[in-house]
Order: structure tokens, then C-alpha cells, then sequence
């Protein structure tokens, strides 16, 4: 599978893809990416599963200021660095080869927050409770978006609202904000 950076500084170029991961379609990655688009100029991005690193990538490219990208996989993480090289974003961003689960934990009491957390998870392993286990590490004006089979639904997560759902096939994402103090 070919796999691109759709917009920005480094648009077009092509990006590795580690074995068995499933990239987001270019449809659903370009919609995500309009969505966001407006508010993505200087932000700091969380990209846990991260695979093959393209949605940071492609947020770097369109703005962000740094990416930390969280993956178990050694290979991939290999080739999220060598990514980060082929589109000279490897100053901008920290690779962690840990679980997910062990970097939320670990940042647990840091005083650092993220503009965006992306959670893309592969199917077989959707667990909607590492979207509130995230939560601590998003910025009061941020936004999670969780990717998930389209045949799942969305569950509400105490503390956070959903202010969008997109469905592209058997991809949907939701997209949730913390809730306001009423």
C-alpha cells in the first residue's frame, strides 16, 4: 500500500508502511484533516497507536509544532522515525516504543497537555476506556478523536462530549471535547 502526506510542507511524499497496520483511507484521513484543519497551526499532538506515524506526519505538515507518537511495535517505530527523516520532521516529535496503556500512565502527574490526542487503535483491540484514561493529558480547549469500526457505536465518556461523528465505510471517528463547568 502506498501511503502519501496529503497537504502542506511535506505533501506528497511518500511515507513507509509497517506490515500489518491499516492505515486511514486518503478520503477519511483528508476529511479528518479539514475538520481540524483550522485549528491545527501550532498545536501539540498525542498520537497513541501511532503504526506507521502518518497522522502526525500529516499534522506536522499542515502546522502542528510537535508530535509525541506512542507505539508498542519496535518496527514500526523504526518507521516512524525513518518517516519523520523522509519529511524532515524528525526534530519536531519523540517516538515512544511503549504500550499506550504504560505512556498514559507514566504521564500521569506530568504538567504537559496536548492540543489533540488521536487514538487509533486496530479494530481487533478497540477499548473505548483509553479515551478517559487520555483525558488528563488534553488541554482544556482540545479535542480526542477516536477511531472505531463503524459497526460499533460511540459511547459517551464522563467528563467529555462528542461534538462530531464521521462514518467512511468501516471507519468512523468521533470526535469529543471536555465538557464545560455549567
Amino acid at each position: 500500500m502506498e501511503l502519501r502526506v496529503l497537504s502542506g510542507k511535506a505533501k506528497k511524499v511518500k511515507l513507509k508502511v509497517p506490515r500489518d497496520t491499516r492505515p486511514l483511507s486518503s478520503i477519511a484521513k483528508s476529511s479528518l484533516f479539514s475538520i481540524i484543519q483550522r485549528d491545527l497551526e501550532n498545536t501539540i499532538i498525542l498520537d497513541l497507536y501511532a503504526g506507521s506515524g502518518a497522522l502526525g506526519i500529516e499534522a506536522l505538515s499542515r502546522g502542528a509544532i510537535e508530535v509525541d507518537f506512542v507505539e508498542i511495535d519496535k518496527a514500526a517505530c523504526n518507521i516512524i522515525r525513518e518517516n519523520l527523516v523522509r519529511t524532515k520532521f524528525d526534530n519536531y516529535a519523540i517516538v515512544n516504543p511503549i504500550p499506550a496503556e504504560i505512556f498514559l500512565r507514566y504521564n500521569k502527574n506530568v504538567d504537559l497537555r496536548y492540543d489533540f490526542i488521536f487514538i487509533f487503535q486496530p479494530y481487533d483491540k478497540t477499548n473505548e476506556n483509553i479515551i478517559s484514561k487520555s483525558m488528563h493529558l488534553l488541554k482544556e480547549t482540545g479535542m480526542i478523536i477516536f477511531e472505531r469500526d463503524s459497526t460499533r457505536k460511540e459511547k459517551n465518556i464522563l467528563g467529555l462530549e462528542i461534538v462530531n461523528i464521521k462514518k467512511y465505510g468501516k471507519t468512523a471517528m468521533t470526535f469529543y471535547k471536555k465538557k464545560l463547568a455549567e
